[in-house]
């Protein structure tokens, strides 16, 4: 076990998150922390394996039964499955008995939790779970082999640095789905910055229901791999639409489909901070649909999704104050939506600049493109959602579907 040791805490108070790092913090100042509500760990595929993590916190409140069937589908179930400290609100003996047999290692009721004695039982735990591992060796491959079970691989959408996405068939039904995953093998899925950005896309959406929002099914973890199932989209993305050229009552059309998404997931309280063509696919219907929120971020959250001083986004469509790595609310994401109709109704972007530096000072500083005088009669509407100061562009995502509809 390495000197930075890596804990999941599962708990939904960021009041006790916080303090549970500290107490960790002070005994392994370089521990590294993967924060995971409780209610999206109930939803987690029961392959979750545990080999990226040295220890698990996880608090038990009033759903005692969900907390403790989870460490059944996982400590129990998995061989080499790391240490499970439980945390209770109350010092409940039956339910320290119930816990241990379920597979915990130890029980800590928070009423009574003291720094040392906390830090003792934690360090006990990494110590048995060190011996243990040593003892028992599981090979990666094993667990990697359980990413698509029932599934079989037709072909892989898209590779980047970060993930691959693939395109599996259901071996039963025939149904297909899609595989956003990481892979461990190269080293990647040892960054908690990762693994963060990971489990935060799933929790951003998953259980809502929209059409207009990608529908995501559940978020398993192995050894060598993390990934997300979510479903199929046939009709191709909204970029290869627009190379096609589109009319400006199609370009419309998606623009509501597109805020329609955005009114969704900004009433979860959640930012997309990544919109661009290559983010909306079509269904074979023909409604667009929003995906890829690994950049997503919660309005009023002060935990950072990128680190300082970095920005991340695509600079063809990224709102001024994003560019400038500034504060961002709905309007951000309603600023990349002007520019995305822009593109629609023209079939070009409106800025265009040599490097992503110049870009983001053009959104900034330079005067709203015109539009042909055949779409003069849309250059209000896109020039107001593509305002470079925030305070003149529309409030929300409802505000441009009702400027949309007039």
């Amino acid at each position: 076990m390495s000197s930075a040791i890596k804990l999941m805490v599962i708990e939904a108070d960021p009041a006790w998150r916080s303090l549970l790092r500290q107490h960790v913090g002070i005994a392994w100042p370089d521990a590294q922390f993967s924060e995971l509500d409780p209610a999206a760990a109930a939803r987690m595929s029961g392959e979750f394996a545990g080999a990226d993590f040295d220890l698990v916190l996880l608090s038990l409140e009033q759903d005692h039964a969900t907390g403790l069937d989870w460490i059944v589908r996982h400590a129990r179930a998995w061989p080499g499955f790391p240490p499970v400290i439980v945390l209770a609100a109350e010092g409940d003996e039956a339910l320290a008995v119930r816990s241990i047999k379920a597979g915990a290692e130890n029980y800590l009721p928070k009423e009574r939790l003291r720094h040392a004695e906390f830090v003792a039982v934690v360090r006990e735990a990494l110590q048995r779970h060190a011996k243990r591992a040593l003892e028992t060796q599981i090979p990666p491959a094993e667990a990697a082999r359980q990413v698509m079970r029932g599934y079989r691989h037709i072909r892989d959408l898209h590779t980047s640095e970060l993930s691959t996405v693939t395109l599996a068939r259901n071996e039963i039904s025939g149904e297909q789905r899609v595989f956003k995953h990481f892979a461990g093998g190269g080293g990647d899925l040892d960054s908690s910055a990762l693994f963060d950005r990971f489990l935060h896309e799933y929790q951003s959406i998953a259980g809502l229901s929209n059409p207009h929002v990608v529908r995501i099914f559940e978020l398993g973890v192995a050894d060598d791999y993390a990934w997300i199932e979510m479903e199929y989209l046939g009709g191709g993305t909204l970029a290869a639409r627009i190379a096609q050229g589109m009319t400006p009552a199609e370009a419309l059309h998606a623009a509501r489909h597109i805020a329609r998404g955005l009114s969704a997931v900004h009433g979860l309280g959640i930012l997309h901070r990544d919109l661009k063509p290559g983010n909306v696919m079509l269904r074979e219907q023909g409604e667009m649909v929003l995906i890829d929120f690994g950049l997503a971020k919660e309005m009023g959250s002060q935990r950072p999704v990128t680190s300082p001083g970095m920005i991340f986004g695509t600079p063809w469509y990224m709102s001024p104050e994003q560019g400038h790595g500034g504060p961002v609310d709905e309007r951000s994401d309603g600023y990349s939506l002007g520019v995305m109709l822009f593109e629609m109704l023209t079939g070009r972007r409106p800025f265009y600049a040599p490097t992503p530096m110049a870009l983001i000072y053009q959104h900034r500083n330079a005067p709203r493109p015109r539009l042909p005088d055949a779409l003069a009669q849309f250059e209000p509407l896109v020039h107001r959602m593509m305002a470079s100061d925030p305070a003149q562009r529309f409030e929300s995502a409802d505000h441009v579907l009702m400027a949309l509809g007039e």
